[in-house]
C-alpha cells in the first residue's frame, strides 16, 4: 500500500531546494498569519514552508505547489524590491513566460523526487 502524499513529502523529501536554500517543508493543524487561516506560507526569512495538515491530498497538492511557486518566482527575480507580498510586479508575458519556463526546469532538476510526486500520474 502506497502511502499519502503528505507521508511521502514529510518521510522521504522533507524540502524544496531552492539552489540557494533548502526550505523545510512542514505540516500544521492549525496554520494562521496574523489571525487569518490559511493553507500555506512560505517564509523566506526563516526559510521554510508549511502547509495546513488536515485537508485533502488534491489540497496538499494544489497548496504545496502554490508555495513552491513562490520560492520559484523568488528565485527567478518575479519579486518586488521589499518583498512586500501585496505590491504589484511590474513586467510582460514573454518575460513572465521565460521566467516560468527557466524557474520550471531548475525546480525540476533541484527536487526530482518532489516533482515527479507532485506532477506526474
Amino acid at each position: 500500500m502506497s502511502s499519502s502524499l503528505r507521508q511521502q513529502i514529510e518521510n522521504e523529501i522533507g524540502v524544496l531546494n531552492a539552489g540557494w536554500a533548502l526550505f523545510p517543508i512542514y505540516f500544521k493543524d492549525d496554520l494562521e498569519i496574523d489571525g487569518d487561516e490559511c493553507l500555506g506560507v512560505t517564509d523566506f526569512d526563516n526559510q521554510t514552508i508549511t502547509i495546513r495538515a488536515n485537508m485533502s491530498e488534491a489540497m496538499v497538492k494544489q497548496t504545496l505547489i502554490h508555495e513552491m511557486w513562490h520560492v520559484i518566482w523568488s528565485t527567478m527575480g518575479l519579486r518586488t524590491a521589499d518583498e512586500d507580498p501585496d505590491a504589484p510586479i511590474t513586467t510582460n508575458q514573454e518575460f513572465l513566460v521565460e521566467q516560468t519556463t527557466r524557474g520550471s526546469l531548475l525546480y525540476q532538476s533541484l527536487n526530482p523526487r518532489l516533482w515527479r510526486l507532485l506532477y506526474e500520474l
